[in-house]
């Protein structure tokens, strides 16, 4: 087994359980030192990754519910997120790799892309329902 793929594990591990106990002893929507979004700073407008950072947190508390309502979009990839890590991690310890096919296939990029830019078009029309997909 190679060792580098076992370092890189160990730190990625240890990088995500830091920022885990970041965001859960500081809650993003009670701490103002987290990076606020440019795009929504310069333009107004809110992008596809706008509130993902008080989600996460908001998970990170068991508020599936405010997760929701701060980004739909990052929760619903968080099972694409797990699927990732897990084979990720496979494949760190295994013989036998698992290959990620999913991700890698050109109808899964044109599906995902598609869903990212209508999310990012639909949540900032000022009107119900579509405003209910903004922060």
């Amino acid at each position: 087994m190679n060792k580098f793929p076992v370092y890189k594990f160990i730190l990625v591990s240890i990088a995500v359980i830091a920022l885990s106990l970041l965001y859960f002893l500081y809650p993003a929507t009670n701490t103002s030192f987290y990076p606020a979004c440019i795009f929504h700073s310069l333009t107004g407008l809110y992008c596809p990754g706008c509130g993902s950072q008080r989600a996460a947190s908001a998970l990170l508390h068991g508020s599936f519910s405010k997760a929701i309502g701060l980004n739909i979009l990052f929760v619903l990839c968080i099972p694409l997120i797990l699927y990732s890590a897990f084979a990720y991690s496979w494949n760190v310890f295994s013989q036998k790799k698992m290959v990620q096919a999913v991700f890698y296939s050109p109808l899964f990029i044109k599906i995902f892309l598609g869903i990212v830019l209508l999310f990012w078009v639909l949540r900032n029309i000022p009107t119900a329902p579509f405003n209910w997909l903004a922060p």
